[in-house]
């Protein structure tokens, strides 16, 4: 358990910090923020919708478990806090998206896409999900289906890493106040790329390719469940049923438009590069995401490149950003 402060304790505290001219800080802890907050959002979702499962609650008692472990579990929360509140937000969606979004963007994009990578064969014009459709291989089944699979993971991870090379290169190069703002800019910029990626999924809903090959570019459904297009693929190599319980889970079938998948290796490479480590790997991984996005057919090359738009924007916004609310 956390220790607290007995009033005669903390009298003692103030007594010192005022010899040593110090003040003491009697902010709470903005770390509390991320068990808090969760709890909350559970309480009205079961309240408003009765729609509350195991994984909530196992997820939840993780969050009070790492909030009382010692020291390192609130900075362990305090890093996991914008994902935390990213799959709120996300997760929220599939109660009240459907009753606020405009008519979804189907054959315009279909054709749009055709229009500026469209690829000549005997059968037409194809888009590029289209072609590759016809190209599909175990290999790449594989890979892309790997990828797909650990790109949050993967992201987390590289910010992790980076966060440690900001850590130990600290000094001359890396000034405090520039590293703390990296370091907390990491992982927020990837509340701020779903936040913007979520706002234009609600102003501009856009279906993915796998989206015209099940139901054609004239049909409009108000609900439709998220498939797994062919990520199925992957599964059907390892006997597993993971992207067919995964999507189960997905809320939004109309989120094609930017897509975020590209956006975390975007902001990964971009740190990367910039703070001058794991570069080969974040543009190779980057690369990868790029194309299995295409190749399993939930995103048109449109998507992609909007994708890293908005992964730049967030990087170079998120430090911005920080530095104002630390004011």
């Amino acid at each position: 358990m956390r220790p607290y402060l007995s009033l005669t304790t903390l009298a003692k505290k103030m007594e010192r910090a005022g010899k040593n001219s110090e003040a003491v800080s009697l902010k709470p802890d903005y770390r509390i923020a991320v068990w808090i907050v969760p709890v909350i959002y559970w309480l009205a979702l079961y309240t408003f919708t009765g729609s509350i499962e195991k994984d909530h609650l196992v997820y939840g008692g993780t969050i009070l478990l790492l909030y009382h472990l010692g020291s390192y579990g609130p900075r362990i929360l305090g890093f996991l806090l914008p994902f935390v509140l990213t799959g709120m937000i996300y997760d929220s969606q599939r109660f009240w998206a459907h009753m606020v979004r405009p008519i979804p963007h189907i054959a315009d994009l279909y054709y749009l896409e055709k229009q500026l990578f469209g690829i000549r064969t005997e059968q037409g014009v194809l888009t590029p999900n289209e072609w590759f459709g016809h190209h599909l291989h175990p290999f790449f089944d594989f890979i892309t289906g790997l990828a797909y699979l650990t790109f949050v993971g993967v992201f987390m991870l590289t910010a992790l890493y980076l966060s440690y090379r900001l850590y130990k290169e600290a000094g001359e190069k890396w000034p405090a106040d520039r590293r703390k703002a990296l370091m907390s800019a990491l992982p927020w910029s990837f509340l701020i790329v779903n936040l913007m990626g979520y706002t234009t999924w609600l102003l501009f809903p856009a279906a993915p390719p796998w989206y015209v090959e099940l139901y054609g570019l004239d049909t409009v459904l108000e609900q439709v469940p998220v498939d797994p297009a062919r990520t199925v693929r992957f599964d059907a190599l390892l006997g597993t049923g993971f992207f067919t319980d995964l999507y189960g889970y997905e809320s939004n079938a109309y989120g094609a438009l930017p897509s975020l998948h590209i956006s975390y290796p975007t902001i990964s490479f971009f740190y990367a590069f910039r703070i001058g480590s794991a570069r080969i790997f974040s543009a190779v991984f980057l690369v990868l995401m790029c194309f299995s996005a295409v190749y399993l057919n939930h995103h048109y090359v449109i998507d992609v490149i909007l994708g890293a738009l908005y992964g730049v924007i967030a990087a170079i916004l998120t430090p911005y950003l920080i530095k104002k609310w630390a004011k």
